[in-house]
């Protein structure tokens, strides 16, 4: 072999090793996030959650920073994921008399969540599911609940880089125990059997665009969202003792007190209705690093006032990802208690 046609070949096998490179596509992407929500000093709450997630077409992430690959080049793909959430109440102490032990809380979260995108690209749908299983009762009084919800969603490339989505959520509490019940505002019974359902509603349409500029890229996200919601409130039947005042003087019953039944009743209440708005920037200075601030406003609602965040997202290797996070959130009913921190770390990992 002459020394030319030597260097053309491995001039070529350079190229095309340097191509490799260039472009890794993965297929699976895992990762796990521990988080941790503080409000101090009466409320803690502890997550790990674990995510797996398929692409059934390999994504290609020579597009543009590595973080946004499965945005430039958008697949279809099925994710699982399992939250275990630990919250914990500590009671303020009182001169003068014991402090009760910390509320315990745990429970764990399942959901299931898909996304299509049509052939074109242009078009995509999917949606989620999840369950929560509830170690301890979250409802006074309460002693059994389900949480489940479920979110259905699409959207559109506006152009490869540009999407708009519209989602619709439904959220939904159902806890049985028992409660206090009154008959005109007079009688109560203490112990009758109860049960509630919680319904909240949310619709949101949310938009994304990635830009380039020289060699930084950068990505802008706003998003509104209208949440109502509905709770049901049903009492089961019970009797009722007539008290002496209500009979007629002289009256005296063999065998005991009498009883009227109260028949069972059903109670709807709507929930306050209110808007979220949410806007965020994120920075690329190199395909490994990006860096994020955001921020979001609840109008209307009864406690929520605003809350912002920022994180860093570092790929130590085209494969492994680390990503820091630090959120603040603002309540205005609380007087003493306003500010909720919660910082997170993530790691993630594609082959």
């Amino acid at each position: 072999m002459r020394p030319s046609t030597l260097r053309s070949l491995l001039l070529l096998l350079c190229l095309v090793a340097g191509t490799v490179a260039r472009a890794d596509p993965f297929a699976w992407e895992l990762s796990g996030t521990e988080s941790q929500t503080d409000l101090d000093p009466v409320y803690g709450l502890d997550d790990s959650t674990i995510l797996a997630t398929h692409y059934f077409h390999r994504v290609d992430d020579s597009k543009g920073p590595l973080a946004l690959a499965s945005f430039l080049d958008p697949e279809t793909r099925l994710a699982a994921s399992i939250v275990r959430e630990r919250q914990t109440l500590h009671w303020l102490s009182v001169a003068g008399a014991p402090t009760p032990p910390d509320d315990v809380t745990e429970s764990d979260t399942y959901s299931v969540s898909g996304r299509y995108v049509l052939p074109a690209k242009n078009w995509y749908a999917g949606g989620q599911y999840s369950q929560t299983d509830l170690g301890t009762p979250r409802v006074l009084m309460s002693t059994n609940a389900d949480m489940h919800g479920a979110t259905m969603f699409a959207g559109r490339y506006l152009g490869p880089e540009t999407t708009l989505e519209l989602a619709l959520n439904r959220d939904v509490t159902d806890a049985q125990g028992m409660g206090v019940v009154c008959v005109l505002n007079q009688f109560c019974a203490s112990i009758v059997p109860q049960s509630t359902r919680q319904t909240e509603d949310t619709a949101m349409l949310s938009a994304q665009h990635v830009r380039h500029f020289r060699s930084l890229t950068y990505v802008l996200s706003g998003s509104v969202s209208d949440t109502s919601g509905e709770l049901a409130i049903h009492s089961a039947s019970f009797q009722l003792p007539v008290l002496s005042p209500v009979l007629p003087p002289g009256v005296v019953f063999q065998g005991g007190v009498p009883y009227v039944t109260v028949p069972g009743s059903t109670t709807k209440l709507g929930l306050d209705r209110f808007l979220v708005y949410g806007v965020a920037g994120e920075v690329f200075p190199t395909r490994k690093l990006g860096v994020r601030l955001g921020y979001t406003y609840w109008d209307d609602a009864d406690s929520l006032d605003y809350a912002y965040d920022v994180a860093a997202s570092w790929f130590v290797t085209r494969k492994v990802d680390l990503r820091f996070a630090f959120g603040r959130q603002r309540a205005h009913s609380y007087a003493d208690f306003r500010d909720t921190d919660t910082a997170s770390v993530q790691a993630a990992g594609r082959f």
